[in-house]
C-alpha cells in the first residue's frame, strides 16, 4: 500500500484541475507526497486515459450525488474542487453542489479542502450588484465550507488570458482586424493570468505551507493589465490588428444578446462589469501576496500570447482543433 496521502481533484481534464495534476505530477515535493486521484464523469476521455498513464487513479463522480462524492473522497488527505458555471448556469445548483463537497469532505475527515472560488459581488458591493450569480454562487459555497468547520483554503482566481479574447469584436464581418471592446474606461486594471500553466502552482504552494493557509483566501494573479496593456501585447508579440474601445453597457448589453445570451446571463455579466469598474476584481496587493505564496515564474501575458493558438486563429492561421477565436459576440 502507498504512504503517500491521496490528493482528490475535481475537473481532472479541465482548466484548473488539469493544471493542479500536472503540477503534482511533475514537481518532486508534490509527486514524493501525494498520490493524485481524479475526478471525473467519463474516465473513458483521452485525457483522463492519458493521465493515468502517468499513474493517475480515476473515480466517477457526480457534484449533485452525495454518495458518488462519498466514494470519491474516501480515504482523502486533501481535495481541489470547484463547480463549473459553464456547464449549468444556474445559482441554486451550484451553491448547492459546493455544500455537498463541504458535507462529504467533512464526513470523510478530509484535512484540507482547496476550493476555487469567487468574489461575495452582492456582499462587498453591499447590496449595489446582486446580479454577478457565478461569483457569488461560489462565495456562498465557500461561506458554508467555513461554517461547517472544514479544514478549507479558498482560492480566488482572476481571469483566464484566453478569456480575454472574448472582449475581441470584427470591425466588420469576417474581418482579421478587432475592436477590444470592455465598458470600462480602456485605463482600468484587471487580474489576470494563466490557468492551465499557473492554477497548480498555487495549489502546490497550498499544500505545502497549510498551516501558514489556513482559513485564508489566496488570490491569483500573475498581473494587472489594462484594457492598453493588452491590446499593446496583442498587437506588438501576437500581431493582431486590434484596437482598445470603451463601449457603454447598452452596447454590451446589445452584443451579449446578439450573441444569443439570455437575459439572466446578460444581467450577470453588466453587473460583472460594473462591479470591477467600481470595486476592482481584487487589489494589486493580494495579487502580490498570493505571488509570495507561490514563488515561482509565472506566465507572462507576453508569454501566453507568443505560443496561444487562440491568438494564431484570430489572425486566419490554421490552427488544429480551433476553427476560428473565441468571439464573445
Amino acid at each position: 500500500m502507498s504512504s503517500k496521502k491521496i490528493v482528490v481533484v475535481f475537473g481532472a481534464t479541465g482548466n484548473q484541475g488539469g493544471s493542479v495534476i500536472k503540477t503534482l505530477l511533475e514537481e518532486p515535493s508534490t509527486n514524493s507526497q501525494f498520490e493524485v486521484r481524479g475526478v471525473t464523469r467519463d474516465a473513458s476521455k483521452p485525457a483522463a486515459v492519458a493521465l493515468a498513464g502517468k499513474g493517475v487513479s480515476f473515480v466517477k463522480a457526480d457534484l449533485d450525488d452525495k454518495s458518488s462524492l462519498t466514494h470519491a473522497l474516501k480515504g482523502a488527505y486533501a481535495v481541489f474542487a470547484l463547480t463549473s458555471w459553464g456547464e449549468i448556469m444556474d445559482k441554486e445548483r451550484e451553491i448547492q453542489q459546493g455544500k455537498n463537497v463541504a458535507d462529504v469532505a467533512k464526513e470523510q475527515n478530509v484535512q484540507h479542502l482547496i476550493w476555487s472560488s469567487l468574489p461575495y459581488v452582492s456582499k462587498i458591493s453591499g447590496g449595489k450588484f446582486t446580479k454577478v450569480l457565478h461569483f457569488d454562487s461560489k462565495a456562498i459555497a465557500e461561506e458554508y465550507i467555513d461554517t461547517i468547520g472544514v479544514p478549507a483554503t479558498h482560492i480566488i482566481p482572476g481571469g483566464f488570458y484566453n478569456y480575454l479574447l472574448y472582449f475581441l469584436k470584427p470591425t466588420s464581418p469576417g474581418a482579421k482586424s478587432y475592436k477590444f471592446c470592455a465598458p470600462f474606461p480602456v485605463t482600468t486594471k484587471l487580474p489576470v493570468f494563466s490557468v492551465n500553466e499557473d492554477t497548480g502552482k498555487y495549489v502546490k504552494a497550498i499544500l505545502l505551507n497549510r498551516e501558514k493557509v489556513l482559513g485564508k483566501q489566496v488570490y491569483i494573479a500573475e498581473n494587472h493589465y489594462s484594457m492598453i496593456d493588452i491590446v499593446k501585447t496583442l498587437k506588438e508579440v501576437g500581431g493582431l490588428d486590434v484596437v482598445a474601445e470603451e463601449i457603454n453597457d447598452a452596447t454590451y448589453r446589445k452584443n451579449l444578446a446578439a450573441a444569443g445570451a439570455p437575459d439572466f446571463f446578460i444581467e450577470d455579466m453588466s453587473d460583472n462589469m460594473k462591479f470591477m469598474q467600481s470595486y476592482g476584481y481584487f487589489t494589486e496587493k493580494q495579487a502580490e501576496e498570493g505571488r509570495e505564496l507561490v514563488s515561482q515564474h509565472l506566465e507572462t501575458l507576453e508569454e501566453w500570447v507568443a505560443k496561444a493558438p487562440e491568438v494564431a486563429a484570430l489572425k486566419g492561421l490554421p490552427v488544429e482543433g480551433i476553427k476560428e477565436g473565441p468571439n464573445i459576440y
